[in-house]
């Protein structure tokens, strides 16, 4: 690690001033480790990709995305194709689900400067190919990936502007909304080893981290980074019944008595257009269009620093 660049989002959270502070914080503290250190805003929504491919251009060897899942989702986007640059994470979001799993401490100073001690390690990316209104599109992930429940809620925050407005509403948000809104049906094919199984779901969920934390957090348990394959948990029609029981018997620790909910290791995914309503698909808690949804693991995708010797599940 030799040149790093802070990248960040200047609009982020409601407390920008504060925010702008802890960057140039960070910055001095990386500066102290004898780092060449550089910070730099993102210049508008969707330019983050942009900007970290030119970075790395430019000789950065090391880009922190300063930020919540959100913005290591875009920064991602252009690590994709510069495999020497590597990935850190400063954890400035709500949910922080990355950054917890590679057991980094919440207080950003302390995350950076923990990372010194860390190791590049080239690991593979979810990515999945959706429906935008005009035209197919692809995108890397690196957290979660859905169809369904989840993407609905995350497109009902985006389209009521409610999108930054922290946990709370998010929990509020999720609550009425699987309570009153009528789920689609569509049909799911994965495969595992060359053996594809279809069936039926409300819900299809692909985690690549230990805990999504919060509420979420029991819903699926056991996935890593580094594992070449998926965590999938699909919910089953109907969606009234198998939802709820989802969330209760996790809580529970009674997985096993859930008929409704079924989760599998598998290398890739697909699911089709819902039966009666558009169903929509998310990446990293970014809103991204709808199915169909075909939902691939890049091997040696990108290089991220983790722990040494520390195993993530």
């Amino acid at each position: 690690m030799r040149r790093v660049l802070l990248l960040f989002n200047p609009a982020s959270g409601r407390r920008r001033t504060k925010r702008l502070r802890t960057i140039e914080q960070i910055a001095q503290a990386l500066r102290t480790r004898g780092i060449d250190v550089s910070t730099q805003p993102t210049e508008a929504p969707g330019t983050a990709a942009r900007q970290a491919s030119e970075a790395c251009l430019q000789g950065i060897d090391t880009i922190f995305a300063c930020g919540g899942d959100g913005t290591i989702h875009e920064v991602l986007q252009g690590l994709i194709f510069h495999p020497d640059a590597t990935l850190g994470i400063i954890p400035l979001g709500s949910a922080n689900a990355l950054a917890r799993h590679l057991r980094l401490p919440l207080d950003p100073i302390r995350a950076a400067l923990q990372q010194l001690d860390y190791q590049p390690q080239t690991i593979p990316l979810g990515k999945v190919t959706f429906e935008t209104p005009t035209s197919e599109a692809s995108r890397y992930f690196i957290v979660m990936a859905g169809a369904g429940p989840d993407g609905t809620l995350v497109y009902k925050m985006l389209a009521s502007g409610k999108h930054s407005l922290g946990r709370l509403m998010y929990y509020l948000r999720a609550a009425l909304l699987f309570s009153t809104h009528h789920f689609s049906s569509f049909t799911i094919t994965h495969t595992l080893a060359g053996a594809p199984t279809t069936q039926q779901a409300v819900s299809a969920m692909s985690v690549r981290v230990g805990d999504l934390g919060g509420l979420f957090s029991p819903l699926i348990r056991g996935a890593s980074i580094e594992h070449p394959h998926f965590t999938l948990s699909i919910a089953a029609d109907p969606a009234r019944i198998s939802l709820p029981a989802w969330f209760a018997l996790s809580w529970a620790h009674l997985h096993r008595w859930n008929r409704f909910v079924q989760t599998v290791h598998v290398d890739t995914y697909h699911c089709g257009a819902g039966k009666t309503a558009r169903v929509q698909v998310q990446a990293d808690g970014e809103w991204l269009g709808t199915t169909p949804m075909t939902v691939t693991l890049v091997p040696d995708a990108v290089r991220i620093l983790m722990p040494i010797g520390i195993r993530l599940n």
